[in-house]
């Protein structure tokens, strides 16, 4: 009988609470910066009376976005192997041993949200079919998130995991191969 969830993989919803939170927390990065390049542009009066295109305003805003976005989540995937919401919700990024994860493999899971994203998100709707919890972004990158607090099961989750050792005869623990 399994006593707690620790070391096995996380389901759909903690996942989705955890990347709501990072991009809660992205967005408000986002906010802050322009404020503050706005502030710097006021200050110093940069402003250049609609010198730069609407158009090029905004692919610079949008690559500025996207590098905040990507250096945020590589960065503390590959630091501490989870993000503040990851953190928050007792979730880990982990390799296919239990090991973290590399810079690489960080990069690999980054591009994959984009192409889970693709066909209606079906990549991230791929987690609450695969046995181990994986989405796209996991597979392409080769990781597994998987719970690190000690939680305890509910009685339906408890009863799914019973059935699951029964059939299976391991609880299905983030380094099991199969």
């Amino acid at each position: 009988m399994t006593e707690n969830l620790k070391g096995h993989y996380a389901g759909f919803v903690s996942r989705l609470v955890a990347y709501t939170i990072d991009i809660a927390i992205v967005v408000i990065l986002l906010i802050v910066g322009g404020w503050l390049i706005q502030t710097v542009n006021s200050f110093f009066q940069l402003n250049t009376s609609g010198a730069l295109p609407t158009a090029l305003v905004a692919a610079i805003a949008g690559v500025g976005a996207l590098l905040v976005s990507a250096t945020y989540f590589i960065f503390f995937w590959t630091l501490a192997g989870q993000t503040p919401g990851k953190l928050l919700l007792g979730l880990r990024i982990v390799g296919v041993e239990n090991d973290p994860i590399t810079l690489w493999q960080a990069f690999r899971r980054y591009i994959g949200y984009y192409l889970s994203a693709l066909a209606l998100y079906a990549g991230y709707w791929w987690v609450l079919i695969d046995d181990r919890r994986q989405g796209w972004h996991d597979k392409l990158a080769g990781t597994y998130v998987v719970y690190v607090w000690e939680a305890r099961p509910g009685t339906y989750m408890q009863a799914r995991l019973n059935d699951q050792q029964q059939s299976e005869g391991s609880p299905g623990e983030a380094g099991d191969s199969a």
